[in-house]
């Protein structure tokens, strides 16, 4: 089961020339919750409370808002926060292995970007991702999903999509044991 925040709150459909300082101003008409930090990419991005209170009282006066002409989408982020200085292999010897599943979408046309952007990319979708790879070949990556239905969703919402200023085509890995019901 995913793990959801009680004050980091996951922002989707957010139009791509919005800053942090339009976030701050738009989410302080609401209460005087302080945030601690705003990350943006490219159509969503994270917003995180010192208090789960004001991020609770949020997500409702927000979700669904009008945001620079967007239907804004606010919902508890999922998933732990990702950490900015990762331990190395020694530092977590009883680390589980992340988990695979057959559902995957390879990505190609990407540019040079991490596992965690690719992951970030593919939540923009509104899907629990459950694994993300880049590095292995350049310009491509891959990105597993929960079930088929969310791997059709994820090709669908994403493929030809912009992500760091170049147009990506998502398809599903012709490997895959299963075929997509159209």
């Amino acid at each position: 089961m995913t793990e959801v925040s009680s004050t980091r709150l996951y922002l989707g459909n957010l139009p791509r020339n919005v800053t942090k300082q339009d976030i701050e101003e738009h989410f302080s008409t609401h209460g005087s919750g302080k945030i601690t930090e705003i990350k943006l990419m490219n159509g969503f991005g994270f917003i995180e409370y010192e208090d789960a209170m004001d991020a609770r009282d949020v997500v409702p006066a927000f979700h669904g808002s009008d945001f620079k002409g967007e239907r804004l989408t606010v919902q508890f982020a999922r998933g732990p926060r990702r950490k900015e200085n990762f331990p190395g292999p020694m530092d977590r010897p009883n680390m589980p292995r992340p988990r695979r599943t057959v559902y995957r979408m390879m990505v190609s046309g990407l540019p040079e970007t991490s596992w965690q952007d690719l992951k970030d990319f593919a939540r923009g979708a509104g899907l629990d991702v459950v694994y993300s790879e880049t590095g292995r070949e350049p310009g491509r990556g891959s990105v597993e999903f929960e079930t088929a239905n969310d791997l059709k969703t994820a090709i669908e919402k994403l493929d030809g999509r912009d992500f760091k200023g170049s147009r990506v085509s998502c398809v599903a890995d012709v490997r895959t044991k299963f075929r997509l019901r159209s």
